[in-house]
């Protein structure tokens, strides 16, 4: 493996030293204390605390030396790239049906002469620029000046596989199918890859279609760009059997191809850049898709070099017409005779020059599932121009898509109010400049304070009910105080007004507690074990060995948090495969945590050790085992679940679907949440039982300890559940849009169903319009029809019960 990927795990001589030092250190203050009860405690507890997690880094970087000294880098980059072909393939060959790609709207293209340079330098002939650079993939010929002429969309790969200068462009105006033309090539790209033999496919990079818009190539490189989307996107190549960092070495070697769509929707000033640096920087084949307009504004300015740009033609007249009668199986109407004997008998009219585009023609097909409502668009001079039949069809989108359907129930939302909400979204995104609806951004629609007012007021009502039950349930119990809920509540109101900006202030697509890709540290598990311990070993401390419990209980939550980060799933299980599939609930449980027993491990020693050596030595061996045992069990148990099952799930995918995401990070955030409660709630109940035990029996310790154990975990599980939870905040959002009438009260059913319409399409995790004039024009109607606003609409038929 080259030496800048081979991981450096801390020297184990460095560790030793610290060993060494820490146990100076605690000599040093003993003697200086004259053998004071409480400091000795202390000072015992933190060497212990802080030593365990230095052995467990030890262990760690020993553990790992040995396992990747037996990886084969390269079959197992090989295996990555394998296993990124499959996900590439699942995430976009359901596009064929969800666009109507099959059987597409025959599209040729052309050599844009103005937009390139010499063909020589694309093609690679002697004396071009790029001769020789890639030399044509297996099984395919090399581009010669007659193959990038002219073609249809299936010569597009020929193109792109036999470019010696690995660099395409393909240019077209608005609804030209660009997009159509990128997933038909990187499909049949992954197919020809299939079909290569063995030993030949690490010369076929797999095609990797990205949207440009979220790269700022003046500050992030293009391989860091490239690889932190495929290690986003793609979870599974997190997994410890590729080796380290596995996305940036498949752009490194050239294992994967670029196809940058939507470079037209990069800012103005970004686009001369990105061209730079995709002429300097890019090592791997480079596909490109843009907007004429915008590309030849940027070339202007800068070049791609060696590019073959093919231009994308309008549809003629005549195989407008003829697509759109091959449609019918039986006879067609006599509606749909009229529009092809149009197209073909006026070619010059403003509606064959309007279907003249895919978009146009694909509206036509799918916007008239009443052949009688074809009259207007063939009424005489009905439309002046082709941008006025354009408007028509961008018009009947919504009402065909939310007709309703003979034999099937009445759907979930009118035309009315998806008009409405459409066209509210449409224009949100217009002013931010996006083509794409991610659901974790449509915060910033809405004013935060009020999101903030509903969490600060669910966290006093949380703490007025922990309060009322703790008390109600156990202050007839022995000689016992308790907090009484006006207390509770003030408390409640200050922790959930915290809890309420850390919600805002989240800007996090989906991810999980598993870490960056690559990583020898996770930092997500590091920093959720760390709280939780510091929170455990300061309710268990503070009422047990005062002041120096604090100490104790950050020394715990350092060493936890340092040991938990290393052993976390980031490096130590040899696989990423999936759970097994028929292995029961036991067999799954036992399978996750015995992945995630390292982090357990981690969490649960030091804990243990924190809490029950300081509890030992004041009240008696067996109470600080009994303490020690219990909370550093519960740790162990909660930690290694949480690791194992982030482990377990990466299994190769595609991307996450937008409905997807938010259902696991639902999930995630529960998961967590469950984890904090369970930790602190443990932590709760023993230091209220061992309170009581000092004046009570048994019989009524327990029980005490038991009711706030609950009680308190079930709070905190609620409160580190929202503090995590990208989807509290989503939940709110609609709320407030549902308030003021911009949408539904369960905004991701409706934007699913849009979807099902055929009205949004899913690109990965996100949204986005059918396409991108479309998106424009209900963010136009929406904001010339919108009256001022006087409340909410008096009903939401079909949304209340299922949105």
């Amino acid at each position: 493996m080259p030496g800048s990927e081979r991981l450096r795990p801390w020297p184990l001589a460095g560790l030793a030293f610290l060993a060494l030092v820490l146990g100076a250190a605690a000599v040093v203050v003993v003697m200086v204390a004259g053998g004071d009860p409480q400091v000795v405690a202390a000072v015992v507890s933190v060497a212990s605390t802080l030593l365990t997690g230095l052995v467990t880094a030890a262990a760690t970087s020993l553990w790992r030396r040995r396992h990747w000294r037996g990886l084969d880098p390269s079959a197992a980059l090989a295996e990555a790239a394998d296993d990124l072909a499959e996900a590439v393939s699942r995430q976009w060959e359901p596009a064929l049906a969800d666009r109507r790609l099959r059987g597409p709207i025959p599209v040729r293209w052309a050599w844009s002469r103005p937009l390139s340079g010499r063909v020589d330098d694309a093609v690679g002939q002697a004396g071009g620029l790029a001769h020789g650079r890639f030399p044509p993939l297996p099984g395919t010929a090399a581009a010669t000046a007659a193959t990038v002429r002219s073609g249809g969309l299936p010569e597009l790969f020929a193109v792109y596989a036999g470019l010696s200068s690995g660099r395409m462009v393909v240019l077209g105006g608005p609804g030209a199918g660009k997009s159509g033309a990128a997933i038909l090539t990187v499909l049949e790209a992954l197919e020809h890859r299939r079909g290569v033999a063995a030993g030949e496919r690490a010369q076929v990079p797999v095609p990797v279609l990205l949207t440009a818009q979220t790269w700022d190539p003046r500050r992030q490189s293009l391989e860091d760009w490239v690889a932190e989307r495929l290690a986003s996107d793609f979870r599974f190549l997190r997994a410890p059997k590729y080796g380290p960092d596995v996305a940036r070495r498949l752009v490194r070697e050239r294992r994967v191809a670029l196809f940058l769509d939507g470079f037209d929707e990069l800012a103005a000033a970004f686009r001369p850049v990105a061209l730079e640096v995709l002429s300097e920087r890019a090592t791997s084949r480079v596909v490109l898709f843009s907007r004429t307009e915008e590309y030849a504004e940027a070339v202007r300015r800068a070049s791609l070099r060696g590019a073959a740009a093919l231009a994308l033609r309008p549809v003629p007249p005549r195989v407008a017409a003829d697509y759109l009668a091959r449609l019918h199986v039986a006879e067609p109407s006599p509606q749909w005779r009229r529009l092809v004997d149009r197209l073909r008998a006026a070619p010059g009219s403003p509606l064959a020059q309007a279907l003249a585009s895919p978009l146009t023609v694909s509206l036509a097909r799918d916007t008239f599932p009443d052949p009688d409502e074809l009259d207007e668009l063939l009424a005489p001079d009905r439309f002046a121009s082709p941008a006025e039949v354009e408007d028509h069809l961008l018009d009947r989108v919504l009402p065909a898509a939310y007709r309703e359907r003979p034999g099937q129930p009445p759907g979930r939302y009118d035309l009315a109010h998806a008009r409405r909400w459409l066209g509210f979204l449409a224009t949100a995104m217009d002013r931010e400049g996006t083509r794409e609806l991610a659901w974790w951004r449509m915060h910033r629609w809405a004013s935060a304070a009020v999101r903030v007012a509903a969490t600060t007021l669910l966290g006093a009502l949380t703490a007025a009910a922990t309060a009322a039950v703790i008390g109600g349930l156990t202050e007839d119990f022995g000689d016992r105080d308790t907090i009484d809920a006006g207390p509770a509540a003030i408390v409640g109101l200050v922790i959930g007004f915290a809890i309420g900006l850390a919600v805002e202030r989240r800007e996090s697509p989906v991810g999980g507690l598993t870490g960056p890709a690559g990583a020898r540290f996770n930092p997500a598990m590091a920093l959720v074990s760390g709280i939780a311990v510091w929170l455990a070993a300061s309710l268990t401390l503070g009422p047990t060995v005062g002041a120096p419990g604090l100490v104790i209980a950050l020394a715990a939550a350092a060493a936890a948090g340092t040991a938990t980060g290393l052993a976390s799933q980031t490096g130590l299980q040899r696989s990423g495969s999936a759970l097994p599939p028929q292995a029961g609930a036991a067999g799954t449980l036992r399978a996750g945590f015995t992945q995630g027993l390292p982090a357990g491990l981690a969490t649960g020693i030091p804990i243990g050790l924190a809490t029950g050596v300081p509890v030992g030595l004041g009240y008696g061996a067996p109470a600080g085992l009994v303490i020690g045992l219990v909370i550093g069990v519960t740790f162990l148990l909660a930690f290694g679940l949480v690791d194992g099952f982030s482990a377990a799930s990466l299994d190769v995918a595609a991307p996450l679907d937008p409905i997807s995401a938010w259902r696991q990070d639902r999930r995630r955030s529960v998961t967590a949440g469950l984890v904090f409660g369970l930790a602190v709630g443990v932590a709760a109940g023993v230091t209220d039982a061992m309170a009581m035990a000092r004046h009570d029996p048994p019989r009524v310790a327990i029980p005490v300890g038991v009711v706030t154990g609950v009680a308190v975990g079930i709070a905190t599980t609620v409160a580190a559940a929202l503090t995590v939870s990208s989807t509290w905040r989503g939940t709110l959002l609609f709320l407030q849009l549902r308030a003021r009438g911009d949408g539904p009260a369960r905004g991701m059913h409706f934007l699913e169903d849009a979807h099902q319409r055929n009205v949004l399409r899913v690109v990965g995790s996100v949204y986005q319009f059918r396409h991108a004039r479309l998106q424009d024009h209900l963010a136009r109607t929406h904001r010339s029809a919108r009256a001022p606003k006087t409340g909410p609409p008096r009903s939401e038929p079909g949304a209340d019960g299922v949105a």
